[in-house]
């Protein structure tokens, strides 16, 4: 099985999450769920650095929601750090205001860019591609972990106050760009502004429904990996009943996909049993037969996507033997029953067997 590289170990519990076995459902039903009525929270540490006495601050205000929550204002300590725990529902769509105390007043609040047009997520952003930037994004697609670290940057930038007046205003950016929401507004010397709230767009989505015969109890999870932890994105995962599971996925984010499959069968194999959507000598299209899903030794595990708003993709979901931990036992085989769409990279299959340790970043 595949062993993709891991950096942040928070990326582990994102992974543990997609990975929950049909005991810890159960345990969690005898609880009488107690947990579900508190919510569920995020803390967030951020990194800014080059401006030691500026305070942040964070926002969720969406389009379309007359409610806008702001935090307490916080100053950046002396080792340039400052936490908070947020309800990780308002993540999806968090803003972040910066105050220097030698800005002058140019009539606007800043707010941190997470993402330059042009710049691909997960990318390292320098202070020049940020100054020289004309357009950016200011809301973080948010997270489903309960602990997450974000790096940003304060540089200074010429500015006028409202009276006519030279000054400086921050240009903040986050160091590595980060999955965001719209809108992508203009941008000034690489910042970006509000005078009231930064009004997050939040993206349309796509119902996905995977059925399966034969799978009832089978735990299903999807989740849009990347290589640093704040820009990976996870459903819940569900438990399959009368053959169906559906999950409402951002759609600019069904491009990237991979899909975790947890059988009640499922034996000591070591890994994560994973949806291969193509198999290598496929095309798009083909149909898939049993025997060949068992004779290939290659495939993907990365969905392109869609732009539809709802659609229903048919998978085969069976119980096999296989090599685990301690000698043979049942695994689980995964796959669309017709070629999908794919992404890279190509994964060494066990029999048809795509699994991994790892939440997989495809190339997207």
């Amino acid at each position: 099985m595949t062993r993709v590289r891991r950096t942040v170990a928070v990326v582990a519990t994102l992974a543990a999450a997609a990975l929950s076995t049909t005991a810890q459902g159960e345990a969690h039903a005898a609880d009488g769920g107690a947990r579900a009525s508190t919510p569920a929270k995020t803390t967030v540490h951020l990194h800014i650095t080059g401006c030691d006495r500026c305070s942040v601050q964070l926002q969720h205000a969406v389009t379309g929601n007359p409610h806008v929550w702001t935090s307490r204002s916080k100053r950046i300590g002396s080792d340039q750090r400052v936490v908070f725990h947020v309800r990780t529902s308002r993540t999806k769509g968090l803003s972040f205001v910066l105050r220097a105390p030698w800005e002058g007043d140019t009539g606007a609040v800043p707010n941190i860019v997470t993402r330059y047009a042009g710049h691909a997520i997960d990318s390292h952003v320098t202070r020049k591609a940020a100054r020289h930037a004309r357009r950016a994004e200011g809301c973080w697609a948010g997270t489903n972990v309960d602990d997450v670290r974000l790096g940003f940057r304060v540089a200074r930038v010429p500015a006028k106050t409202l009276d006519g007046h030279r000054t400086k205003m921050p240009l903040a950016y986050a160091t590595h760009s980060m999955s965001s929401w719209r809108p992508m507004v203009k941008a000034y010397k690489g910042t970006i502004a509000n005078q009231d709230a930064f009004y997050c767009t939040k993206p349309p989505v796509t119902k996905l429904t995977l059925t399966a015969a034969n799978c009832t109890g089978c735990q299903i999870g999807v989740i849009n990996g990347a290589l640093r932890a704040e820009n990976t994105w996870a459903a819940e995962p569900k438990t399959m009943r009368n053959g169906q599971v559906t999950f409402r996925v951002p759609r600019n984010l069904t491009r990237g996909i991979t899909t975790t499959v947890y059988g009640p069968w499922e034996g000591n194999t070591g890994y994560t049993a994973l949806v291969a959507w193509r198999y290598a000598g496929q095309k798009v299209g083909d149909a898939v037969a049993f025997k060949t899903a068992r004779a290939a030794s290659h495939g993907s595990a990365c969905w392109a996507g869609t732009s539809s708003r709802s659609l229903t993709i048919p998978l085969t979901i069976r119980k096999v033997r296989t090599g685990g931990n301690t000698g043979p036992t049942n695994g689980t085989l995964a796959y669309a029953q017709v070629t999908q769409a794919w992404l890279r990279p190509l994964m060494q299959a066990d029999r048809g067997i795509l699994g991994s340790q790892e939440v997989i970043t495809c190339q997207k």
